[in-house]
């Protein structure tokens, strides 16, 4: 999938428009920190958020932290937005996946000063973080899509009909 798009579709588009930058990713599976991570797996996103939201609140005397916070919060919106209108249901779990990323590029930066370590951390990121957003939109969607396996007091679902 980020073969398809990120090199084939994006160079194709590229191509047709006579685009001369084609740079649309770097080594982002070598990130030591998600820092880096997030700096490197999407340079046009990477490039508009740092030109029209970072950069001007960082000259108008916001800190660094505020100016990479309203970019998360931003993207956070665009990412909730991505899903919940496909799924007609609106549950914060990517708003809330992204705001955790600024703790956890702290995290990386400050405490594991990158490294293996901080490598780790963001695969670990990558590979349980993200289908976990999923499968809670799963499990949501399916509960209220299919609310005759939920029990009467709504505490444990009924598994007699899952099962047999």
């Amino acid at each position: 999938m980020f073969y398809t798009v990120f090199h084939s579709f994006m160079n194709l588009l590229a191509e047709i428009l006579r685009f001369a930058d084609r740079e649309f990713y770097r080594d982002f599976w070598n990130a030591e920190t998600i820092t880096y991570f997030w700096q490197t797996w999407n340079i046009p996103v990477h490039r508009w958020c740092a030109r029209h939201v970072y950069k001007p609140m960082v000259k108008n005397k916001f800190s660094r932290l505020q100016a990479l916070t309203a970019v998360f919060v931003i993207s956070a919106i665009f990412h909730e937005y991505l899903v919940s209108v496909p799924l007609h249901m609106f549950r914060l779990w990517a708003f809330g996946g992204m705001l955790m990323q600024i703790p956890l590029g702290i995290f990386t930066d400050k405490i594991l000063k990158g490294g293996r370590a901080g490598n780790i951390v963001v695969w670990l990121s990558l590979i349980l973080g993200q289908p976990m957003a999923i499968l809670m939109y799963v499990h949501d969607w399916y509960l209220i899509n299919h609310p005759e396996y939920i029990s009467a007091n709504a505490t444990e679902p009924i598994l007699g009909p899952l099962l047999g």
